[in-house]
């Protein structure tokens, strides 16, 4: 052991063989105890390499390809994608089995459209889950087929057509929306296009919920209400407050809008017109006296 001939040592007699024997076993016992040290270190360093070789390799994986969501990066859902069913790579539902020619549409679509929208082929029951699917993307619009529709679409040509004509003319309803709301459109955030089986579409944004219930009862505010208004609006500073509003048209989205904003400029509105209705009215009346 280490060049040591230990049994020929404690072999030896004489006045020192009793103390040179304790230090010789001291000697074997921390020379040992070194080896297993040495070896134990050696073993840490490959493992340490080895987590480091992992760990890296992980880390190159992260940066190549697209974003992933959470749940997929992390093999881990929150308690709202656990709610609902995922998409797959190519934005399907789970669970949906569409046919090859349904694939090719979609496939189409994407191509065609996808620089700009995320489509999705998806089944919903609640404006809640038909939200949380059109969330699911950070590009201009988004798009939610339902696959019934999806179909219809790889079976006629003429159907097809007529829905490929709504998403490529996405850019000029979106146009049509900022202008019609002027300096409003600044609090609109997203666009969403929903196509469900009956082949009804509908436009939808999120909309920036008002602060102050409005311009007038603001300023009747004390200046400590406002003081204590901005302090919980700080508590809060990092969500945003959105609502939906969503129509069938761009023209019935625009008005809608403008009714969550300014409620009561459209009851100022409609009052004017019920007035000049009763107008004409009694003006008809008189006209037949």
């Amino acid at each position: 052991m280490n060049g040591i001939n230990y049994n020929a040592l404690m072999g030896n007699s004489g006045l020192y063989s009793n103390q040179s024997s304790s230090i010789l076993e001291e000697a074997v016992k921390n020379a040992t105890a070194a080896g297993a040290k040495a070896a134990e270190k050696k073993t840490d360093n490959r493992q340490a390499n080895a987590d480091k070789d992992t760990y890296e390799h992980s880390a190159g994986a992260n940066k190549a390809g697209y974003s992933r969501p959470s749940y997929i990066r992390n093999n881990t859902r929150t308690e709202t994608e656990t709610k609902y069913k995922a998409l797959d790579a190519d934005g399907v539902q789970e669970g949906i089995e569409l046919s090859d020619k349904a694939k090719a549409v979609l496939k189409e679509l994407k191509e065609k459209y996808g620089d700009q929208m995320e489509i999705a082929v998806a089944e919903w029951s609640s404006d809640d889950e038909q939200d949380y699917y059109a969330s699911l993307t950070d590009k201009a619009y988004s798009v939610l087929i339902n696959p019934e529709l999806l179909e219809q679409m790889a079976n006629d040509d003429e159907v097809k057509q007529k829905y490929m004509d709504v998403l490529g003319g996405a850019d000029d309803k979106f146009s049509a929306l900022k202008e019609g709301l002027g300096e409003d459109a600044e609090r609109i955030k997203g666009f969403s296009i929903t196509i469900d089986a009956d082949g009804e579409v509908s436009y939808a944004v999120k909309l920036m919920k008002d602060i102050a219930e409005s311009s007038r009862a603001n300023a009747e505010k004390t200046q400590e209400e406002r003081i204590e208004e901005r302090r919980e609006e700080k508590k809060k500073a990092e969500k945003e407050r959105l609502e939906k509003v969503e129509a069938e048209s761009i023209e019935e989205l625009i008005e809608a809008v403008k009714e969550k904003l300014h409620p009561e400029t459209v009851e100022k509105e409609d009052e004017n017109v019920e007035e000049q209705e009763a107008e004409k009215v009694v003006i008809a009346e008189a006209g037949m006296n």
